[in-house]
């Protein structure tokens, strides 16, 4: 029964974790800092609750219902969290409730093992392994079911429910006969509880650096959704939980504990020594994976099972080693005295102290050090502690210590010097989303692909995302964040123009905007082509900006402008506080099925923007038709819709759109917006994209305001205390997945619907029809399968006016042709 109650336990915890992790980064940001800070938070107060409440366990009458007492005040808080944020929890008081919660938690292990008695190691190693199983079902249920289908209010009361069930099962347990309380000291050993307390607390601290590591580095290999974070942490606690079971059953139960301490430190530290030159060759399997069982064979809980299988492969070997570590160190503090809460305490006080300073440690570090910086050097903090672990330890002749550490350090020299440094271009490249060589099999071919196709320009591990700069073949350019393409020199440059240029021709008189995420600059260099006094543009990832100077000459030397003020922070921050009113403001974040991305399709981010947007100001947000369906669509469509009261749609290129929201009908000053569109600079750039005319412009739009309503229809929207997208977005993405509403709601199909959109207020208001040129430029735009319609339309149109045209015959066998498509 005390097993079961500490897979509750630990069950709950996890879910706590996740959910308090999202909730402050609601408050504090999305950025790097504001998450460690909440993990270092929450393991700072299960250290001191492990520290503290495990000498209260030893005091206690009864253990159990010590323990039972700290579930209900575990539990009680969990409830009253979602009400205490709503009621305007903020700050310094959020973080102090999720420090007292993390306080009561850390002390359950220290007292089920208290309440355990009997053998201290085989006790105190099964409690742990039941407590991490628990962690493993709970992080992955939090992921896979609670957040996305009860949101996250209710997601905190199932993990209190969890807490009352341990509460009440351990009533029962206090009811039966007690278990002694305490036990068989450990024998002795060389190894003083100091020495004991500093193992353990370097091994938290290496563990923590390796999490942040891996989670980058599984990032890359696998996309960084939510279901991939998620795997990752459960993967690694799995180990922990294997590593725990292994020395509390079975022969190495009986074996020295300070040698196995020693031995585990070292195991640790050589498993990963050894796997390094492996990890570049990740990605390669996932994509050989995927490409042999194919989209459609598998369905998205399958695959993402795949996937928990590749998060296995660097980290399970490391993971049992120092899941190890907790049990092995219980039993050598343990004095058999019948203070087991407080032997117990001390150990995982010391662990969760290094975890704590492992996050903060890793979060400085990334960027000097890299993600295979940080796991090279972890190798030797692990061998050089299962060194000095094993030296004091092993009562071996002095001269064949000396021996011994000196081919240690021999050995461990030359194993860095001659290790293999990662190929940035197969950890960067983005596999998991990529078709570049899909049907190779082989990690030769893929080398010898890359070493034809790929030329990495720049690589960082910035704290927030790991960015790349590539150049391919013809010389193209591509910006990846995590892996995932946000910017190019190819079929992107006309979204990343038209983002910047449609909205303020459709506002020409803006004098201040916004631009949510920076890319390449190029969106922001369009925008800075217009007589704008002020822009501030918020990225949250400083590689980014970085990188973006490899497209200087496509942004136009953005950076350099003196009217821009760039901002490395949260967008969400940036919005929620009292500044600017902007006339304009862009929105193009990352897709949504990325992790933290879907904040910024949110209900309350669009308020936000609207509340700083001045009287007549429009807002322009990207969105996509790739791997994404129509329910998600409308349900972004919906969300959008709750800040702005009008919508109209621009179906930009193949794939992308933009959606624009006003307070009004759009009603553009047609003859100002001519002038803005002969500025020269606004002119060259608008041709980069193939819009030569006004009318090339205006006939991208494909839904009026009525149709995009249409488009929505009725349905929840997306909420940040109730984040749909985020979750289902990466199942859209798994099936890659088309919108089909744009194609089956595009009103240039229809000619009673076509008056409804601005190109015919235009035409009206200039008084003539559009010249030949611009019929055919405007024919140059809609060329996508899912606009032959329209286009049809527009080229029959052209022969109609225009007969004797001697490009009339051309158009009648283009007609032909289209017919056939």
């Amino acid at each position: 029964m005390i097993l079961a109650l500490s897979f509750l336990s630990g069950a709950a915890g996890l879910i706590y974790e996740v959910l308090w992790a999202r909730q402050l980064a609601l408050l504090f940001g999305s950025t790097a800092l504001a998450q460690t800070t909440v993990l270092a938070v929450f393991l700072g107060g299960l250290s001191a609750g492990s520290a503290r409440l495990g000498r209260g366990a030893d005091r206690a009458p009864s253990a159990v219902r010590f323990y039972a007492l700290l579930e209900w005040g575990v539990a009680a808080l969990g409830l009253a969290a979602p009400f205490l944020l709503r009621a305007g929890l903020r700050g310094a008081p959020a973080v102090a409730a999720l420090l007292v919660q993390a306080f009561l938690m850390g002390g359950a292990i220290p007292a089920l093992c208290r309440a355990a008695g009997g053998d201290p190691q085989g006790g105190v190693g099964r409690v742990y392994a039941a407590n991490s199983a628990g962690a493993v079902l709970g992080g992955l249920t939090a992921a896979f079911w609670l957040i996305p289908a009860l949101g996250l209010d209710y997601a905190f009361a199932a993990a209190a429910a969890l807490n009352a069930a341990a509460a009440l099962g351990a009533r029962r347990v206090a009811a039966a006969k007690p278990a002694p309380a305490g036990g068989p000291a450990a024998a002795p050993s060389a190894l003083t509880p100091a020495v004991i307390q500093c193992a353990v607390f370097l091994s938290g601290f290496v563990a923590l650096t390796y999490e942040i590591a891996w989670t980058r580095l599984l990032a890359l290999v696998l996309g960084s959704s939510v279901y991939s974070f998620a795997e990752m942490l459960a993967a690694f606690i799995a180990g922990s939980a294997a590593g725990s079971l292994l020395v509390s059953t079975g022969p190495l139960r009986r074996r020295d504990p300070a040698r196995l301490l020693g031995l585990a430190l070292l195991g640790a530290g050589v498993s990963v020594l050894a796997a390094l030159p492996y990890y570049d060759r990740l990605p390669i399997y996932e994509l050989v994976l995927r490409s042999r069982f194919g989209f459609g064979v598998l369905d998205f809980y399958a695959f993402e099972a795949v996937k928990f299988v590749l998060c296995l492969l660097p980290i399970l070997i490391p993971a049992v080693c120092l899941g190890m570590t907790l049990p092995l160190a219980a039993r050598l503090v343990d004095r058999g005295t019948g203070e087991r809460g407080a032997d117990v305490g001390s150990v995982f006080a010391a662990n969760t102290a290094g975890n704590v300073l492992g996050a903060l440690a890793g979060w400085l570090l990334l960027p000097w050090l890299g993600v295979e910086g940080i796991l090279r050097s972890g190798t030797t903090v692990f061998l050089a502690a299962g060194a000095a672990v094993l030296w004091v330890a092993w009562p071996l002749p002095a001269a064949r210590r000396r021996a011994l550490a000196l081919a240690g350090l021999a050995a461990l020299a030359v194993a860095r010097a001659r290790l293999p440094r990662w190929d940035e271009r197969l950890i960067g490249q983005g596999f998991y989303r990529s078709r570049l060589g899909a049907g190779l099999q082989r990690y030769s071919d893929y080398k010898q692909l890359l070493d034809t196709s790929v030329e990495t320009l720049y690589a960082r591990d910035d704290r927030e995302a790991t960015v790349t700069v590539s150049r391919f073949g013809a010389g193209l350019l591509s910006l990846k964040v995590n892996g995932k393409a946000d910017a190019s020199t190819g079929p992107d440059m006309r979204t990343q123009i038209l983002l910047g240029e449609l909205p303020l021709l459709l506002k020409p008189g803006a004098r201040n905007a916004l631009l949510v995420g920076w890319g390449s600059g190029v969106t922001a260099g369009s925008m800075l082509r217009h007589p704008l006094e002020h822009l501030d543009a918020v990225e949250l990832v400083p590689a980014v900006v970085e990188a973006s100077r490899f497209f200087d000459a496509e942004n136009g030397g953005a950076r350099r402008d003196p009217r821009l003020n760039l901002r490395l922070e949260d967008a969400k921050s940036f919005l929620a506080r009292d500044g600017r009113r902007y006339d304009v403001i862009v929105s193009e974040p990352s897709n949504p099925w990325m992790a933290g991305v879907g904040d910024l399709f949110s209900v309350e981010f669009y308020a936000r923007a609207r509340a700083r947007l001045a009287p007549g100001g429009v807002m322009a947000q990207w969105f996509h038709v790739y791997e994404m369906d129509d329910e998600l669509f409308a349900l972004t469509l919906r969300t959008f819709r709750r800040s702005f009261p009008y919508v109209a749609l621009w179906d930009i290129v193949d794939d992308d759109l933009i959606l624009v929201g006003s307070e009004h009908p759009l009603q553009p000053d047609f003859a100002t917006l001519e002038r803005s569109f002969r500025r020269p600079g606004v002119r060259s750039d608008l041709a980069r994209a193939d819009v030569n005319y006004p009318t090339t412009l205006l006939a991208a739009q494909s839904a009026s305001d009525a149709t995009v309503r249409l488009m929505e229809g009725a349905g929840p929207v997306n909420e940040e205390r109730r984040p749909r997208l985020e979750y289902a977005a990466p199942k859209a993405f798994f099936r890659a997945a088309t919108v089909a509403l744009t194609a089956s709601h595009d009103d240039r199909d229809d000619p009673s619907l076509r008056e409804t959109l601005l190109l015919a207020a235009y035409l009206k208001a200039r008084g003539r029809p559009p010249a030949k040129e611009e019929y055919l430029d405007r024919m140059v735009f809609p060329h996508a399968p899912r606009e032959m319609r329209a286009l049809r339309g527009w080229m029959t149109e052209w022969k109609r006016r225009y007969p004797r045209d001697p490009r009339a015959q051309d158009v009648t066998r283009l007609l032909k042709k289209l017919g056939r498509l």
